[in-house]
This record gives structure tokens, sequence and C-alpha cells, in this order.
């Protein structure tokens, strides 16, 4: 008799007799071939995935540089006209005075010109002060100067402008913010007329 752990399975009978067969089991695993193609796909996608992740936060970051600017240059505007006076939007190292060495993403700030002189005097309120935006790089080109804009008691700037944002020097990710005579802005992937953005002077 076989003992009570003997699986029937491995019976077999031959002829009169019988003989123990052991039934072969397929040993799970992978291949060489087949771990190779695996690790070549998770390189793949690696590479894929960082990739797209770089260029989805180095998007994100022009996007949160244009929405501030943006953001603040409505809120100036609102502030000249609800105060009838001129209010300037001028870039700053320290967010007291202008500055005229730096450029815009170093930070800007917003204060009542009571003597329209474009520059921030002592008893002149400062409204707001942006600090740098970090690795993005914002540049300035208009019919006027490249280093302040002003609101009128209207609302109108009297110049056209264009901001200029990029994240990298290839230009891959870069928007443009036009702003036109009468205050009002329009967000864009080219300058006005429809020139190219250049970010080859992009500044690390």
């Amino acid at each position: 008799m076989w003992g009570d752990d003997m699986d029937v399975n491995t019976l077999q009978n031959v002829g009169n007799g019988c003989r123990l067969s052991f039934i072969n089991k397929r040993q799970n695993g992978f291949t060489l071939l087949e771990l190779i193609i695996t690790l070549a796909v998770i390189a793949i996608l690696s590479v894929t995935l960082s990739s797209v992740s770089a260029s989805f936060i180095s998007s994100n970051k022009v996007s949160a540089a244009v929405n501030k600017i943006a953001s603040d240059m409505s809120y100036a505007r609102t502030e000249a006209i609800s105060r009838n006076q001129n209010v300037e939007l001028c870039k700053t190292l320290d967010g007291i005075t202008c500055s005229r060495t730096n450029q815009w993403e170093k930070g800007w700030m917003i204060f009542v010109d009571e003597n329209r002189n474009r520059r921030r005097e002592a008893n002149e309120e400062r409204l707001k002060h942006q600090p740098a935006v970090g690795t993005v790089n914002i540049t300035y080109r208009g019919t006027g100067s490249s280093h302040y804009i002003r609101f009128r008691s209207d609302g109108a700037t009297g110049v056209n402008g264009t901001f200029a944002f990029c994240a990298d020097s290839i230009g891959d990710n870069k928007k443009a913010l036009i702003l036109f005579r009468t205050g009002r802005l329009r967000l864009s992937k080219t300058r006005s007329g429809g020139r190219p953005i250049s970010c080859a002077s992009y500044r690390n």
C-alpha cells in the first residue's frame, strides 16, 4: 500500500504492474531574453517620462510667471483708474527703488507716481512688490522704456509693448504677453506682428 501522502496522479499503469512518474511542472520566471527586453522597455519609459515631466514643469513655470505679471498689471491699471492718478510698474531689486540694471525676472513693484517722474520717492505709496520669480527669463520691449510701464488715470499706457517669457535657451517653453496702448493685454505664442520669440540670450 502507498502512503497516505502519495498523489494518485503519480501512478501510471504499465502492463500488469505500475510505476511512479513525477509530473514536471513549468518553472516560473524570466528568460535572459525576456529580462533584457523588459529592462530596455523600462529604460525607454524612464527617459520619456523624465523628458515629459521636465517639459511640464518648465511650462508651468512660464505660465506662473505670465500670470503673476498679468495679474499685477491688471491691478496697477485698476488702481490708476480708481485713484485717478498715475501708477507705475517698474523693475526693482530691493522693492524700494526702481532699477535699470536688472531684468524683470529679478522682481518688480507697483507704486503711485504722484510727481510723474517715473521714480518712486520716499513719500510715494508702494502698492505691491513682486520678488524674483525664479528661473524664467522675462524681457520687455516697447515703444517707451523697457524699464517701466505707466498706467494713466484713464487706464491707458499710451505705448505698445511685449513681455517675452523663456524657460530655457532652446525655447521649447515660451510665451508672450502683448500690451496695447489702451492698457489691455493679450497672451500670445509670438511677439507682436507675429515675430518669433527668441530665447537665445537665456540667462541662467
